[in-house]
């Protein structure tokens, strides 16, 4: 799967889920905006109820449209995530195997710490069957596979570098940024640089 097909098809997962009914979508929308507030204010252990109360739903209601919280982090990150995969689209398309691989790594980066406790709910989510979130994270591990195995055809990437351990590195790095308040963009491609100079293969 490339990274134009994984994005077409989580656009419309995304836009399949809302309700059909007008009452029924302002509700879900509601609380959708309403966990993008309380998840980037507290972070994703954030109370349930409270995004209810936020929303102005019952329980109830916000059940029925996410029966977990995974689910809810999932549609919360949507709009973020289909960007995201744009993203890794463009560099596969105009960018270096080495350049492109490494903006994808900070994008995921960025990605994974938009919410505190994000990249501890991501890590525990990959590869579970039935989990929203986990296919979220399955995506972006396809699109992390197809840049890593440009980069290792091109012969910048040494061969035995893994995607999962790519992906966890890049969960790592997130973990550090999303703990630290001070930190930016430039720290997190200070880390990852470091990393990198690891994985470059050795001309001989």
């Amino acid at each position: 799967m490339t990274a134009t097909e994984i994005t077409d098809t989580e656009i419309t997962d995304w836009e399949s889920r809302r309700p059909k009914r007008a009452d029924a979508r302002r509700n879900y929308d509601a609380v959708v905006e309403a966990a993008r507030a309380a998840f980037a204010r507290d972070g994703v252990d954030t109370s349930i109820d409270e995004i209810a109360r936020s929303a102005g739903v019952g329980n109830a209601t916000l059940y029925r449209h996410f029966p977990t919280r995974d689910e809810l982090i999932a549609v919360a990150l949507a709009e973020n995530m289909a960007a995201v995969h744009k993203r890794g689209a463009e560099l596969a398309e105009t960018e270096e195997p080495l350049v492109a691989l490494r903006e994808w790594l900070l994008a995921t980066i960025a990605q994974i710490g938009t919410y505190g406790g994000l990249p501890d709910s991501v890590l525990d989510a990959a590869g579970r069957e039935g989990s929203l979130l986990g296919v979220t994270c399955t995506h972006m591990q396809e699109t992390t596979q197809a840049l890593l195995a440009r980069a290792q055809e091109a012969g910048e990437i040494r061969a035995d570098v893994r995607m999962d351990e790519l992906f966890d590195l890049a969960a790592g790095i997130a973990w550090v940024i999303s703990r630290d308040s001070a930190a930016d963009t430039t720290r997190a491609g200070r880390l990852l640089d470091l990393a990198l100079v690891g994985l470059i293969a050795r001309q001989t």
